[in-house]
């Protein structure tokens, strides 16, 4: 067997990270060959990946990415057990990786773990394990399209939005990042009212109904309180219908739909909120 030098010890440290006895074994177990070495790294770290699986990870990171010059953004969600590796370079360029690779394929919704499966991806995800030594779960993804795209991530990292609209805005102001702010805040349940489920609406409808009813009002007053009622359920939850959280700079009355159209902007294309462990 070859003498493992201080030296051999150090240039694998520098070339994985990883602690000095375990960079130290595995020159021990594979004859101070380094390339053999740190082959030896990557299948033991697949298997304590193996030995994780399972483990509760509350934290995490949305990460975005936009190519604007092919109009395709990509929003997801890496999830790790602590917040001090959900803030961790290493973590933050694995999400990157991941949010470009959904970015460019051509699926709106991939399957996370159809993602995890690209050779370049899963080996990164291994190193990064390696040096980390937390259980990270690639958990949400999707793709969007559109002719102007927009996002934002909350300084802690743990929500975002990603949206596009049918044109680019007309104005000083930024008009689409502002909209992610608002998304953010007022999580809106459909962007515009078709797009509401009717199941919700029916609900609200008949709340409405049931206690007109138990007031001893007819069925012509109870009709009208269910349309208020509606109407109302509308101006929370449907984004064109709310109005725009920034009063400062928007004004108190300021709907998002008035909003855009005043920009040159006629619609939301899509709209993806996302939040850590939501």
């Amino acid at each position: 067997m070859a003498a493992i030098t201080a030296k051999m010890v150090k240039d694998l440290r520098e070339k994985t990270d990883l602690p000095m006895m375990e960079c130290k074994q595995a020159l021990s177990e594979n004859d101070g060959n380094i390339e053999s070495a740190m082959q030896w790294l990557k299948k033991k770290h697949k298997g304590k990946l193996s030995e994780r699986e399972g483990r509760l990870t509350g934290e995490g990171r949305i990460m975005v990415v936009i190519d604007e010059a092919k109009k395709v953004g990509a929003i997801i969600e890496l999830q790790c057990e602590t917040a001090s590796v959900a803030q961790n370079e290493m973590f933050l360029d694995l999400a990157t990786a991941f949010a470009k690779k959904v970015a460019g394929g051509s699926e709106v919704n991939p399957n996370p773990e159809e993602i995890r499966k690209d050779p370049a991806l899963d080996e990164q995800f291994t190193n990064v394990f390696g040096r980390l030594r937390e259980t990270m779960n690639l958990t949400k993804c999707q793709r969007v399209v559109g002719a102007h795209l927009a996002s934002y991530v909350h300084h802690d990292g743990k929500s975002g939005v990603l949206l596009s609209l049918d044109a680019v805005p007309k104005s000083d102001k930024n008009i689409a990042g502002d909209l992610c702010m608002h998304a953010l805040f007022s999580q809106p349940l459909a962007i515009d009212r078709d797009g509401m489920p009717a199941d919700k609406v029916e609900a609200v409808r008949k709340a409405a109904m049931d206690m007109a009813a138990s007031e001893g009002k007819n069925e012509s007053i109870s009709q009208k309180i269910a349309d208020g009622k509606v109407g109302a359920f509308y101006s929370e939850s449907v984004l064109l219908d709310q109005f725009h959280v920034k009063t400062d700079d928007y004004g108190n009355k300021a709907k998002i739909r008035d909003i855009l159209k005043e920009a040159g902007v006629t619609g939301v294309t899509d709209l993806v909120v996302m939040k850590v462990g939501a």
